[in-house]
Protein backbone atom coordinates (compact mmCIF):
# COMPACT_ATOMS: atom_id res chain seq x y z
CA UNK A 1 0.00 0.00 0.00
CA UNK A 2 2.83 2.48 1.08
CA UNK A 3 4.74 1.56 -1.98
CA UNK A 4 1.84 2.28 -4.48
CA UNK A 5 1.13 5.54 -2.56
CA UNK A 6 5.07 6.46 -3.44
CA UNK A 7 4.80 5.95 -7.02
CA UNK A 8 1.50 7.78 -7.67
CA UNK A 9 2.60 11.11 -5.24
CA UNK A 10 6.17 10.88 -7.36
CA UNK A 11 4.23 10.82 -10.54
CA UNK A 12 2.08 13.22 -9.55
CA UNK A 13 4.93 15.87 -8.38
CA UNK A 14 6.74 14.64 -11.09
CA UNK A 15 3.49 16.32 -13.55
CA UNK A 16 3.74 19.44 -11.38
CA UNK A 17 7.05 20.00 -11.31
CA UNK A 18 7.27 19.64 -15.62
CA UNK A 19 4.27 22.01 -15.93
CA UNK A 20 5.67 24.48 -13.72
CA UNK A 21 8.97 24.34 -14.90
CA UNK A 22 7.83 24.95 -18.26
CA UNK A 23 5.72 27.73 -17.00
CA UNK A 24 8.11 29.60 -14.78
CA UNK A 25 11.25 29.09 -16.68
CA UNK A 26 9.35 30.66 -19.64
CA UNK A 27 7.84 33.76 -17.58
CA UNK A 28 3.89 32.50 -18.74
CA UNK A 29 3.04 31.61 -15.26
CA UNK A 30 -0.63 33.97 -15.19
CA UNK A 31 -0.93 35.36 -12.20
CA UNK A 32 -4.17 33.56 -11.16
CA UNK A 33 -2.07 30.34 -11.35
CA UNK A 34 0.87 32.05 -8.97
CA UNK A 35 -0.87 29.35 -6.09
CA UNK A 36 0.81 26.59 -7.86
CA UNK A 37 3.98 27.33 -6.16
CA UNK A 38 2.45 26.86 -2.83
CA UNK A 39 1.29 23.45 -4.25
CA UNK A 40 4.55 22.32 -5.80
CA UNK A 41 6.44 22.77 -1.92
CA UNK A 42 3.48 20.71 -0.58
CA UNK A 43 3.77 18.13 -3.04
CA UNK A 44 7.79 17.44 -3.24
CA UNK A 45 7.35 17.67 1.21
CA UNK A 46 4.19 15.25 0.91
CA UNK A 47 6.51 12.75 -1.50
CA UNK A 48 9.64 13.14 0.69
CA UNK A 49 7.23 12.41 3.93
CA UNK A 50 5.89 9.40 2.08
CA UNK A 51 8.90 8.08 1.33
CA UNK A 52 10.17 8.28 4.49
CA UNK A 53 7.29 6.24 5.37
CA UNK A 54 8.19 3.76 3.49
CA UNK A 55 11.82 3.76 4.90
CA UNK A 56 11.44 4.28 8.29
CA UNK A 57 7.92 3.60 9.21
CA UNK A 58 4.94 5.54 9.67
CA UNK A 59 5.64 6.32 13.36
CA UNK A 60 8.81 8.13 12.82
CA UNK A 61 7.96 9.88 9.60
CA UNK A 62 4.72 11.13 11.97
CA UNK A 63 7.36 12.19 14.70
CA UNK A 64 9.66 13.80 12.31
CA UNK A 65 6.50 16.00 10.32
CA UNK A 66 5.37 16.86 13.76
CA UNK A 67 8.79 18.26 15.14
CA UNK A 68 9.49 19.45 11.69
CA UNK A 69 6.62 21.18 11.32
CA UNK A 70 5.75 22.82 14.69
CA UNK A 71 9.44 23.86 14.62
CA UNK A 72 9.75 25.59 11.42
CA UNK A 73 6.49 27.37 11.53
CA UNK A 74 7.23 28.75 14.86
CA UNK A 75 10.17 30.07 13.35
CA UNK A 76 8.77 32.04 10.33
CA UNK A 77 5.96 33.32 12.36
CA UNK A 78 8.45 34.68 15.06
CA UNK A 79 10.38 36.29 11.96
CA UNK A 80 7.60 37.48 10.44
CA UNK A 81 6.13 39.15 13.32
CA UNK A 82 9.20 40.26 15.13
CA UNK A 83 11.96 39.92 12.80
CA UNK A 84 13.65 38.45 14.97
CA UNK A 85 15.09 35.47 13.56
CA UNK A 86 15.49 35.41 9.32
CA UNK A 87 15.30 39.29 9.09
CA UNK A 88 12.21 41.70 8.52
CA UNK A 89 10.44 40.15 5.42
CA UNK A 90 6.63 38.96 4.73
CA UNK A 91 5.42 36.62 2.41
CA UNK A 92 3.90 37.73 -0.86
CA UNK A 93 0.41 36.34 -2.79
CA UNK A 94 2.62 34.01 -4.73
CA UNK A 95 2.76 31.30 -1.75
CA UNK A 96 -1.16 31.59 -0.89
CA UNK A 97 -2.59 30.73 1.14
CA UNK A 98 -1.36 32.15 4.36
CA UNK A 99 -2.21 31.33 7.87
CA UNK A 100 -1.08 34.03 10.32
CA UNK A 101 1.24 35.71 7.55
CA UNK A 102 3.18 32.04 7.39
CA UNK A 103 2.55 30.23 4.01
CA UNK A 104 0.48 26.80 4.63
CA UNK A 105 3.35 25.03 2.24
CA UNK A 106 6.38 26.22 4.74
CA UNK A 107 6.27 23.16 7.03
CA UNK A 108 6.04 20.65 4.40
CA UNK A 109 9.21 23.13 2.29
CA UNK A 110 11.08 22.30 5.43
CA UNK A 111 10.36 18.30 5.57
CA UNK A 112 11.52 18.28 2.00
CA UNK A 113 14.28 19.88 2.02
CA UNK A 114 15.47 18.07 5.70
CA UNK A 115 14.67 14.72 4.42
CA UNK A 116 16.38 15.13 1.24
CA UNK A 117 19.50 16.59 3.70
CA UNK A 118 19.11 13.36 5.95
CA UNK A 119 19.15 11.08 3.25
CA UNK A 120 22.46 11.56 1.92
CA UNK A 121 24.00 12.96 5.81
CA UNK A 122 27.08 10.10 6.55
CA UNK A 123 26.45 8.30 9.34
CA UNK A 124 30.37 7.16 10.88
CA UNK A 125 30.40 3.64 12.48
CA UNK A 126 30.38 3.40 16.24
CA UNK A 127 32.03 0.59 16.23
CA UNK A 128 29.68 -0.79 18.66
CA UNK A 129 29.66 2.20 21.15
CA UNK A 130 25.58 1.47 21.62
CA UNK A 131 26.65 -2.15 23.25
CA UNK A 132 27.09 -2.56 26.79
CA UNK A 133 30.51 -3.72 27.85
CA UNK A 134 31.72 -7.56 28.10
CA UNK A 135 33.13 -9.37 31.23
CA UNK A 136 36.27 -9.15 29.89
CA UNK A 137 35.91 -5.17 28.72
CA UNK A 138 35.16 -4.61 32.24
CA UNK A 139 37.62 -6.03 34.34
CA UNK A 140 40.31 -4.74 32.15
CA UNK A 141 42.93 -2.23 32.83
CA UNK A 142 42.17 0.12 29.64
CA UNK A 143 38.11 0.08 30.68
CA UNK A 144 38.14 3.98 30.90
CA UNK A 145 39.55 4.70 27.78
CA UNK A 146 37.50 2.51 26.31
CA UNK A 147 34.59 4.18 27.33
CA UNK A 148 35.88 7.32 26.45
CA UNK A 149 36.10 5.88 23.27
CA UNK A 150 32.81 4.61 23.13
CA UNK A 151 31.77 7.84 24.17
CA UNK A 152 33.41 9.53 21.44
CA UNK A 153 31.88 7.43 19.24
CA UNK A 154 27.99 8.12 20.32
CA UNK A 155 28.79 11.76 19.72
CA UNK A 156 29.91 11.57 16.50
CA UNK A 157 27.60 9.66 14.90
CA UNK A 158 25.19 11.59 16.80
CA UNK A 159 26.14 15.21 15.85
CA UNK A 160 27.69 14.49 12.52
CA UNK A 161 24.74 13.58 10.39
CA UNK A 162 23.21 16.57 12.12
CA UNK A 163 26.06 19.31 11.16
CA UNK A 164 26.26 18.01 7.74
CA UNK A 165 22.43 17.93 6.84
CA UNK A 166 21.88 21.29 8.09
CA UNK A 167 24.64 22.71 5.85
CA UNK A 168 23.21 20.88 3.22
CA UNK A 169 19.96 22.81 4.12
CA UNK A 170 21.58 25.71 4.73
CA UNK A 171 23.29 25.84 1.00
CA UNK A 172 20.65 24.99 -0.67
CA UNK A 173 18.55 28.18 0.89
CA UNK A 174 21.29 29.99 -0.50
CA UNK A 175 20.05 29.37 -3.68
CA UNK A 176 16.16 29.40 -2.91
CA UNK A 177 16.12 32.70 -0.57
CA UNK A 178 17.58 35.20 -3.44
CA UNK A 179 15.36 33.73 -5.95
CA UNK A 180 12.36 34.13 -4.21
CA UNK A 181 13.40 37.85 -3.43
CA UNK A 182 14.10 38.28 -7.03
CA UNK A 183 10.78 36.76 -8.15
CA UNK A 184 8.82 38.46 -4.94
CA UNK A 185 7.68 35.32 -3.49
CA UNK A 186 9.09 36.84 -0.39
CA UNK A 187 10.33 40.51 0.32
CA UNK A 188 13.04 41.67 2.82
CA UNK A 189 12.74 45.24 4.23
CA UNK A 190 16.75 46.31 4.01
CA UNK A 191 15.88 49.20 5.39
CA UNK A 192 14.67 48.07 8.49
CA UNK A 193 17.46 45.48 8.99
CA UNK A 194 20.18 45.98 11.45
CA UNK A 195 22.94 48.07 10.32
CA UNK A 196 25.56 45.03 10.67
CA UNK A 197 23.17 42.60 9.17
CA UNK A 198 24.61 42.88 5.91
CA UNK A 199 22.63 41.04 2.63
CA UNK A 200 23.06 38.45 -0.32
CA UNK A 201 21.00 39.09 -3.08
CA UNK A 202 18.63 41.44 -0.77
CA UNK A 203 18.43 38.73 1.97
CA UNK A 204 20.05 39.59 5.33
CA UNK A 205 23.03 36.56 6.32
CA UNK A 206 21.32 36.61 9.51
CA UNK A 207 18.15 34.24 7.54
CA UNK A 208 20.97 31.63 6.40
CA UNK A 209 22.77 31.45 9.87
CA UNK A 210 18.99 31.11 10.98
CA UNK A 211 18.43 28.39 8.95
CA UNK A 212 21.16 26.76 9.85
CA UNK A 213 20.28 26.90 13.11
CA UNK A 214 17.15 25.99 13.13
CA UNK A 215 17.90 23.07 11.07
CA UNK A 216 20.36 22.07 13.44
CA UNK A 217 17.50 22.06 16.45
CA UNK A 218 15.08 20.07 14.61
CA UNK A 219 17.90 17.47 13.22
CA UNK A 220 18.90 17.13 16.11
CA UNK A 221 15.75 16.44 18.01
CA UNK A 222 14.59 14.05 15.77
CA UNK A 223 18.04 11.89 16.01
CA UNK A 224 17.62 11.66 19.56
CA UNK A 225 14.18 10.48 18.96
CA UNK A 226 14.69 8.70 15.62
CA UNK A 227 16.54 4.94 15.84
CA UNK A 228 18.47 5.14 13.15
CA UNK A 229 21.53 5.99 14.03
CA UNK A 230 21.86 3.14 16.15
CA UNK A 231 24.26 0.24 15.49
CA UNK A 232 22.13 -2.76 13.56
CA UNK A 233 19.05 -0.43 12.59
CA UNK A 234 18.14 -2.51 9.38
CA UNK A 235 17.61 0.60 7.82
CA UNK A 236 21.21 1.69 8.03
CA UNK A 237 22.39 0.58 5.18
CA UNK A 238 21.76 4.20 3.30
CA UNK A 239 20.64 2.78 0.20
CA UNK A 240 17.22 3.71 -1.68
CA UNK A 241 17.48 7.09 -1.64
CA UNK A 242 16.37 7.24 -5.21
CA UNK A 243 13.28 9.68 -4.26
CA UNK A 244 15.56 12.14 -2.05
CA UNK A 245 17.50 12.30 -5.13
CA UNK A 246 14.39 13.10 -7.81
CA UNK A 247 13.33 15.77 -5.17
CA UNK A 248 17.36 17.39 -4.96
CA UNK A 249 18.04 17.35 -8.83
CA UNK A 250 14.13 18.41 -9.57
CA UNK A 251 14.86 21.69 -6.84
CA UNK A 252 17.85 22.51 -7.95
CA UNK A 253 17.15 22.33 -11.90
CA UNK A 254 14.39 24.64 -11.08
CA UNK A 255 16.10 27.48 -8.76
CA UNK A 256 19.63 27.03 -10.53
CA UNK A 257 17.58 27.85 -14.15
CA UNK A 258 15.35 31.31 -12.20
CA UNK A 259 18.74 32.32 -10.73
CA UNK A 260 20.28 32.46 -14.11
CA UNK A 261 18.03 34.04 -15.43
CA UNK A 262 17.81 36.41 -13.05
CA UNK A 263 21.60 37.24 -13.19
CA UNK A 264 22.14 35.43 -9.63
CA UNK A 265 25.52 33.90 -10.52
CA UNK A 266 26.86 34.33 -6.80
CA UNK A 267 24.08 32.63 -5.55
CA UNK A 268 24.05 29.76 -7.83
CA UNK A 269 27.64 29.48 -7.91
CA UNK A 270 28.02 29.09 -4.20
CA UNK A 271 25.36 26.93 -4.37
CA UNK A 272 26.82 24.19 -6.44
CA UNK A 273 30.26 24.74 -4.96
CA UNK A 274 28.47 24.13 -1.18
CA UNK A 275 26.79 20.98 -2.42
CA UNK A 276 29.69 19.42 -4.03
CA UNK A 277 32.32 20.11 -1.39
CA UNK A 278 29.09 18.66 1.07
CA UNK A 279 29.00 15.11 -1.16
CA UNK A 280 33.21 15.60 -1.05
CA UNK A 281 32.88 15.35 2.35
CA UNK A 282 30.43 12.36 2.54
CA UNK A 283 32.28 10.47 0.34
CA UNK A 284 35.09 10.79 2.27
CA UNK A 285 32.89 9.51 5.26
CA UNK A 286 30.66 6.66 3.90
CA UNK A 287 33.73 3.97 2.98
CA UNK A 288 34.50 4.04 6.79
CA UNK A 289 31.07 2.14 7.23
CA UNK A 290 32.57 -0.90 5.41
Amino acid sequence: MVNQWVVRITALYIFWFLCGYVLVSTGLLPAWLEWANSLYLILGGSTALVWYVRRYGARQALMLFVICGSVSYAAEWIGVHTSRWFGTYEYGLSFAPLVLGVPLAIPFAWCMLLIIAKAFAPVPPSGGAWKGLTLEQSLSAGKRELKAARKAAKRRSFWLPAVWAASMVTAIDLLLDPVAAQQRYGTWESAKNAAWNASFYSVPLSNFICWWITSLLILNMVNYLHDEYFEDYPGSDRTGTFIPMLLLLTLESLFLTLAVKSGLWWAAGLNVALLLLLFLWRSKEVPRRS
